[in-house]
């Protein structure tokens, strides 16, 4: 039944396969690569750092002047057909009234003073654009340790299955030297059974281990902005599976000490520069807010022309200068109202300074604590693979010559399978602390 199953699923699979398309074999860098052009959180980010830009450039605009320029017509429909002036008691006939209308205005304006609103509006345009930017390298980061870690799934699912299919492989083996012997009458019928038990478990075992393989494939293309379901490989030799004393040595030696990780982290991490650049920008929104209890200078100077036929431009234009104060008074409270907000947004900002500098702290421990456990790990499975090794020959062994059980053979099996199992987890777990810790650094490259 179970090779049954698993034949109905290969054949399932060859058939969504379409025949003559090619498997791309991605590397790392590859992944990376493509997560950070088509990744849709990293794009969203990117358009962030857009809007910073124009907001910028609108605030730099304060400080040019405003120049505009109109030019009207109009027509009187109800003419009549003449007037009379009465002059000193002598009537006059006039002819009728011009019915056209024509007019030209162009207007300079510049602002001399509004209380440092300007000032404080290109300032706080400035440190978003800088916490937008920074957000975006955070995501960036973000980016590359879910590639990072998730390839890692997918090694280690892919070293997984390659365990468990070898070991199906020996255990057929075993199945077909067990039926062997009970055909010369060398073993009862029972070890058979118990053959076949164990083969079905392998099987099983196998196809857990595909079906994780193929999840994990699945949730790293989805990571590049890929088709989850698009037929793909990836390439082992991009990640080294050996890691020596040296290595570990190394890079505790480029972190320091754990004051020195946090410390590194508070200065370097993308989001926490942000959130000071939105402080900072929190605290410009108070100016632009103060600047409305303030009086407001500008200078205005311009050239306007009138006249009932589109001539004569000199004779009517006119030529223009102005300079114009104004005082608020009172303005309905709105000047306070939006002033209490800013500042009320200052503290909030504040508040959350606090929290994810503690967030910070938290998110380094934990990463220091995984790095730990995941050079113990290294420690251990290395030791515990070593003693595997040598159970199972010493077992497989006795064995063949008749010394040994079936269960003493088939539990040291296990124990080997295991060993490997955990020997592949535990470094591309020390690989994916690293990487954790970097991130929590802020130095994930």
């Amino acid at each position: 039944m179970h090779r049954l199953f698993l034949a109905a699923i290969a054949a399932a699979v060859s058939i969504a396969q379409t025949p003559g398309d090619p498997v791309r074999t991605f590397t790392l860098e590859d992944c990376i690569a493509i997560a950070l052009r088509q990744n849709p959180t990293l794009q969203r980010e990117k358009k962030n750092v857009e809007i910073g830009q124009a907001s910028l450039t609108r605030a730099f605009g304060a400080y040019l002047p405003s120049i505009n320029a109109s030019a009207g017509y109009s027509r009187q429909l109800n003419v009549e057909g003449g007037r009379a002036v009465n002059i000193g008691g002598q009537v006059f006939v006039l002819g009728p009234p011009e019915p056209n209308s024509y007019s030209m205005n162009a207007v300079a304006s510049y602002t001399l003073f509004n209380g440092f609103a300007r000032e404080a509006t290109y300032s706080q345009a400035r440190n978003e654009l800088d916490a937008a930017g920074l957000a975006y390298e955070r995501t960036r980061q973000q980016i590359i340790l879910n590639v990072r870690t998730q390839y890692l799934d997918v090694l280690r699912a892919l070293q997984t299955v390659r365990v468990r299919r070898d070991n199906l492989e020996l255990g057929r083996q075993e199945l077909a030297r067990v039926r062997a012997l009970y055909d010369a009458g060398r073993v009862p019928v029972t070890t058979v059974y118990t053959q076949e038990a164990d083969l079905g478990t392998r099987e099983l075992d196998l196809l857990t281990a595909e079906n994780a393989l193929l999840q994990a494939k699945a949730v790293l293309l989805a990571t590049m902005g890929l088709p989850p379901d698009q037929e793909a490989d990836f390439s082992e030799a991009s990640v080294a599976t050996t890691i020596s004393d040296d290595e570990i040595a190394a890079f505790r030696k480029e972190i320091g000490s754990p004051a020195a990780v946090v410390a590194t982290a508070l200065a370097r991490r993308g989001d926490v520069r942000a959130l000071d650049a939105r402080v900072r920008a929190a605290d410009n929104a108070i100016t632009v807010a103060q600047a409305a209890f303030m009086p407001q200078l500008s200078l205005a100077g311009g050239w306007s022309w009138s006249n009932t036929r589109f001539d004569q431009f000199s004779e009517f234009g006119r030529y223009f200068v102005s300079m114009n104060v104004q005082v608020p008074i009172f303005d309905n409270f709105s000047a306070a109202t939006q002033r209490q907000q800013a500042v009320l947004q200052m503290e909030q900002r504040q508040f959350e300074q606090r929290q994810l500098e503690q967030q910070v702290r938290t998110e380094v421990r934990q990463a220091l604590l995984e790095l730990d456990a995941a050079e113990k790990q290294l420690d251990i499975t290395a030791r515990a693979l070593k003693a595997a090794e040598q159970s199972y020959a010493a077992s497989n062994e006795r064995f063949r010559l008749g010394a040994g059980t079936q269960l003493e053979y088939l539990t040291a099996s296990n124990q080997l399978v295991a060993a490997r199992i955990n020997r592949i987890a535990a470094i591309y777990g020390y690989r994916a602390a690293q990487a954790r810790v970097r991130f929590a650094m802020g130095i994930l490259q």
